[in-house]
């Protein structure tokens, strides 16, 4: 069976070559897995709308098993995806932007107004203890039946050291992986 991977990054994010994201999207394609890695239209003042559409047409290209990676407003993203009806077959949400951040951030206030229903048994949450996008602990306001905390990374993100990301490569490839820190 074939399988397509989507990553959904977040605000402020021009997909740098050393973001684990980035990595782990190149990684993936040269094994020859099908890769869609959208760059999102004005990342510094993000639409919902405008994202959904992108998100749209990434999603229309995808076969087989849709697997998605979403980092900080990229989980807000796919949050809202999932209540228009848009079902993955795995889901890994990584270090989910906040409900505080949502609200209280004028330049991401489009994605604020979260969905009724934020989880499903198949998505895995991974986050930190300390991740300034999201005070309340994604754990704690998502409450995933699968998770994994990583204990000080921050918002997992380049600026916390978050380049190349071994064991998030290898739950892209085997979903029983547990992903630790860097």
């Amino acid at each position: 069976m074939s399988r397509s991977f989507l990553f959904l990054h977040g605000w402020r994010n021009l997909r740098p070559a050393g973001h684990w994201q980035y990595q782990t999207a190149m990684n993936l394609a040269a094994r020859g897995e099908i890769v869609e890695y959208p760059s999102m239209p004005l990342p510094d003042t993000p639409q919902l709308e405008e994202w959904l559409r992108v998100f749209e047409s990434s999603w229309e290209r995808m076969k087989g098993e849709h697997i998605v990676v979403a980092h900080s407003l990229g989980t807000t993203l796919w949050l809202h995806a999932a209540a228009l009806g848009f079902v993955a077959d795995r889901v890994l949400l990584v270090a989910p932007a906040g409900p505080t951040f949502l609200k209280e951030e004028k330049l991401v206030s489009s994605f604020a107004s979260l969905p009724p229903k934020l989880a499903d048994p198949k998505w895995r949450v991974v986050c930190s203890d300390v991740d300034p996008f999201c005070i309340e602990g994604a754990v704690n306001w998502l409450s995933p039946e699968d998770f994994d905390l990583i204990p000080g990374g921050g918002h997992l993100a380049l600026s916390d050291g978050y380049g190349n990301w071994p064991s998030l490569l290898q739950w892209c490839e085997e979903p029983q992986t547990r992903i630790v820190g860097r």
